[in-house]
């Protein structure tokens, strides 16, 4: 499974690139909403990277990323509050420490689970939904962790932009470096965080 997750991730990271933000968004915000195997926070990464290179405007990258997110975490909490009452039969581990957490932070809990612990994000939302937490305080929650998620990734993206002109000098193909580059931040990651569920 393992396997599959890192081949799939590969190809939509090497998209980028190419395709550029319908890509960045239409990942994003599936990730957001809970699809697995799509790897958002790698392609927000690469996506400010790219910017940082002149590749991908970087206003418009940072917006996309940001209201891909906002969508994907609405139609999270939107299905927790429509079928919060079969919301038993979805419970595990991941459903159980976000309500926990929940519980015991109420809107931070949602800001916190949008970076310092985002695996727990597309869960949140549904338990939020779900939890009757009002839909202001979840998106003014849910607005502020996406910000700082979004601008993170972006800037730790833009970190490898440096380097790119001198590894560039091996290769004449700027758009098989940047697919490269792409792949290659996606193993090194996923090596250090296979995450099962979801987002990120």
């Amino acid at each position: 499974m393992t396997d599959v997750t890192g081949s799939f991730s590969d190809t939509v990271l090497a998209l980028l690139p190419e395709l550029g933000l319908p890509v960045l968004g239409g990942t994003v915000m599936l990730a957001s909403f809970g699809v697995p195997m799509l790897p958002a926070s790698l392609m927000v990464l690469v996506a400010g990277t790219l910017a940082a290179a002149g590749e991908l405007p970087v206003l418009a990258t940072m917006l996309t990323a940001l209201c891909a997110a906002l969508v994907g975490d609405q139609l999270g909490y939107l299905f927790g509050r429509v079928f919060g009452g079969r919301l038993s039969r979805l419970e595990g581990p991941t459903t159980e420490r976000a309500l926990a957490l929940l519980a015991a932070r109420g809107p931070m809990a949602v800001f916190l689970s949008r970076w310092l612990i985002a695996p727990l994000g597309p869960a949140m939302n549904v338990v939020a939904g779900a939890g009757g937490l009002s839909w202001p305080r979840f998106f003014i929650a849910d607005l502020a962790g996406e910000i700082v998620w979004a601008a993170s990734y972006m800037a730790l993206g833009a970190s490898f932009a440096p380097f790119i002109p001198q590894i560039a000098e091996l290769t004449s193909d700027v758009t098989t470096l940047l697919a490269a580059l792409a792949v290659a931040l996606a193993a090194a990651l996923l090596m250090k965080r296979h995450r099962p569920h979801g987002r990120r």
